[in-house]
């Protein structure tokens, strides 16, 4: 890996703030951990997306309103921005624990997200976006509620 971070591929294909960066093997974990990875500032500008993100979400440097935009200015539904400034007020009133919900927001494929506060120095600064394909999420559950371990153990360890 190169130390040089202007030639990260989320700073060359803007999916990150400029002034924006991570250190060590956060970059690394974030951009490879095979889920959407969202991070927004306090009042919901975006910061970052990761790979996955801009390959399964809508989050393409080619939209409007994107890096370091608010997030608010892609919302499809009118009900949509109601909601999230409830979300992210939640956090600022002190909540801790992340919010877990389903969406639908391209009408094609429902997502499970997860969102967390980021506090740093016991302020908050910001938050987490995760997002996992509910499809995908629903096919594992079966699988496994069906054959148990065995549908994994065998991909991954074909002799056994």
């Amino acid at each position: 890996m190169t130390d040089n971070k202007s030639e990260l591929p989320e700073v060359t294909e803007q999916r990150i703030l400029e002034a924006w960066r991570l250190s060590g093997w956060a970059d690394r974990l974030l951009e490879e951990a095979g889920i959407g990875v969202t991070i927004i500032d306090k009042d919901g500008k975006l910061l970052y997306y990761n790979k996955w993100a801009s390959e399964n979400l809508d989050r393409q440097p080619r939209h409007i309103g994107h890096i370091g935009h608010n997030v608010k200015k892609n919302h499809r539904r009118a009900i949509t921005n109601p909601r999230f400034d409830a979300m992210l007020q939640l956090f600022k009133d002190g909540r801790k624990d992340p919010v877990r919900y389903v969406a639908n927001p391209y009408g094609t494929t429902p997502i499970l997200v997860t969102v967390s506060p980021i506090h740093i120095d016991g302020e908050l600064v910001g938050f987490s976006q995760f997002v996992l394909l509910k499809e995908e999420v629903q096919d594992l559950c079966c699988l496994y509620d069906q054959h148990g371990r065995d549908p994994f153990e065998k991909a991954m360890l074909p002799d056994s």
